[in-house]
């Protein structure tokens, strides 16, 4: 346990903990500079995000950790050592209506999520994978997020300390001082502020008799056991004391949290009685962030509706850089929308863009970059539009790599490997995203005309570069394309042609006329391939009729970040 470390500023701060040095060049160095102002230079700061993995991990928990990992980047820019605690807490109970209305829980209500162990590792390390893949977390951490004490990042599992009894001593001193620390939170009965998980059940739905430093007398309301534990091992603190004993006992030395949490009689603002009066601590700097929402509506992002989005969807559509830029660029007490519509999609990369090119100039875009990554920006910000690299993509059916030798050849000073990262992205919206903007309808929308039977013999006899010449009206066109996309617009015929090939054309106009079917516009829509950054930009793909999306023998990335992520829960 640490010793006490108050100092006169702390009663000040905590009287609006909304309030920031906006001279600072990003919000992050404020709070890494009251940080290296309260510790002494030798002091490892500790800096905790702590989640509970009722269900799995979505864009709004993403924040709480990224603003840890900014303040720990800030604090390293200051010469500061610091690291991140994450912590998961999976000693909670599963709550009564998650096991209800969740197969996989069912039967497990009133239990510690980490009773189901399966479910509760796979949550976890997804997550971690995801951490991974954004740079959060560092290399040398295993599956579980474990790695040597001491260094730079730490995971703990509560379940797991509270049973082995990592908190015994402050947990014994917490039960015998109930009353008081009841009369600190407001509380009438300090039995109210612990829960016991039954020896009989295992669920936590019980009520305490008798409270004491080493035993709890219970009774059970799910199997009406009326039993004594001995020792802390299965009690569990309310989370307002949860919070200040693993505050204590790790020492914690700052925490990001919803603003929900910071406000007038929140947990923040309760338990300053204990810091101050019991445990004679300073309070945790807390840094408030503000709520990420969906694309549309008031609405918060919530783990309890599911469906995500989930980190892992950002990455499937954006470079890990960026990704953390969505949520650092703003101020961590504003609010976020996070979406994938192509207003929010194009706006987000261009608004990306210029940010890069700003980098060499402008100070507060520098210090922003240097809190995000550690390489070089001068190749992301010589990369061509996003819009312009989906307009290829779709302009050769989502072939990737006719795409990139096009773009190759339109940048020639661009970064192969970074292009093809780009092309790859594009791929993964069009695919998951896309269809809104870029598909027809989904049936066979009439039947072929004439233009079409025209079209089909020409470019069976043609042999030449692009598609075959003719004088075609706008409705002879409308009628092409509407066999090859559903719409009444499209690529260019003589892009096609020479992405694809006249064969594959031809076939695909065949089997609109023939079938009803519009296999360019499947292809399109389904897993794009990621082009190779090492093939030389003038390689055309086989003649024959590949599969639109397959001629690159790269993941794409949306597969890639999904495989290493189930591969990590595995």
């Amino acid at each position: 346990m640490r010793g006490r470390n108050a100092f006169a500023g702390d009663a000040a701060s905590r009287r609006d903990l909304h309030a920031q040095d906006r001279t600072a060049p990003h919000w992050a160095l404020d709070y890494a500079r009251r940080l290296a102002d309260r510790h002494p230079p030798q002091h490892r700061i500790l800096i905790q995000t702590s989640m509970s993995p009722s269900g799995s991990f979505h864009v709004g928990n993403f924040r709480d950790t990224v603003c840890a990992h900014l303040v720990h980047r800030a604090l390293a820019r200051m010469g500061r050592r610091s690291a991140i605690l994450l912590s998961f807490d999976d000693y909670d109970p599963v709550r009564e209506s998650q096991a209800a209305r969740d197969p996989e829980l069912a039967g497990h209500g009133g239990r510690p999520l980490a009773a189901h162990r399966e479910r509760a590792t796979r949550i976890c390390r997804a997550y971690l994978a995801e951490l991974r893949a954004t740079g959060i977390l560092p290399e040398g951490a295993d599956a579980d997020g474990r790695m040597p004490p001491g260094g730079t990042w730490e995971t703990h599992y509560q379940y797991e300390r509270y049973r082995a009894g990592v908190y015994r001593e402050i947990q014994r001193r917490y039960q015998r001082d109930a009353a008081r620390l009841a009369d600190l939170l407001g509380k009438a009965d300090g039995r109210d502020l612990f829960a016991v998980y039954c020896l009989q059940c295992g669920r936590g739905t019980t009520e305490i008799h008798r409270l004491g430093a080493a035993s709890a007398h219970y009774a059970c309301r799910s199997c009406g056991a009326r039993l004594t534990v001995t020792g802390p091992e299965h009690v569990k603190p309310s989370w307002a004391l949860d919070w200040t004993l693993r505050v204590a006992h790790e020492g914690i030395d700052c925490e990001p949290a919803g603003q929900d949490h910071c406000s007038a009689g929140s947990t923040m603002d309760r338990t300053v009685p204990v810091y101050d009066r019991y445990l004679g601590l300073a309070q945790p700097v807390i840094v408030p962030y503000g709520l990420v929402r969906g694309e549309r509506g008031a609405g918060k992002i919530s783990g309890s509706s599911g469906g995500g989005p989930y980190v892992r969807d950002l990455l499937a559509v954006h470079p890990a850089p960026m990704v953390l830029w969505l949520y650092a660029r703003r101020n961590c007490l504003s609010d976020l929308r996070i979406g994938f519509g192509a207003d929010v999609f194009f706006g987000a990369y261009d608004a990306f863009d210029r940010f890069l090119r700003a980098v060499p100039g402008d100070a507060r875009a520098r210090v922003l970059w240097e809190l995000l990554s550690d390489e070089d920006p001068a190749p992301r910000a010589a990369l061509p539009r996003m819009r312009s690299v989906v307009g290829a993509l779709y302009a050769r059916g989502g072939a990737a790599e006719p795409a990139l030798a096009h773009l190759t050849r339109r940048h020639p000073g661009c970064d192969r490997e970074l292009l093809a990262e780009r092309v790859a992205h594009a791929g993964a919206w069009l695919v998951t995203h896309g269809a809104g903007r870029y598909r027809g309808e989904a049936g066979p929308g009439g039947e072929a005309g004439p233009a079409v039977d025209v079209l089909i013999e020409q470019l069976r006899a043609h042999t030449g570069p692009g598609a075959p010449r003719a004088h075609r009206t706008v409705a002879e066109f409308r009628e092409i394309y509407r066999a090859l996309f559903g719409t009444e617009r499209g690529p260019r015929l003589d892009t096609l042609v020479d992405a694809l090939t006249p064969q594959a054309v031809a076939d695909a106009l065949t089997a609109f006329r023939d079938r009803g079917e519009r296999p360019l516009c499947a292809g399109l829509f389904a897993s794009p391939g990621r082009p190779s950054p090492e093939r030389p930009a003038s390689e055309r793909p086989a003649s024959g009729s590949p599969a639109l999306g397959s001629a690159a023998p790269l993941r794409p990335a949306s597969a890639s970040v999904r495989q290493e992520v189930a591969g990590r829960a595995g």
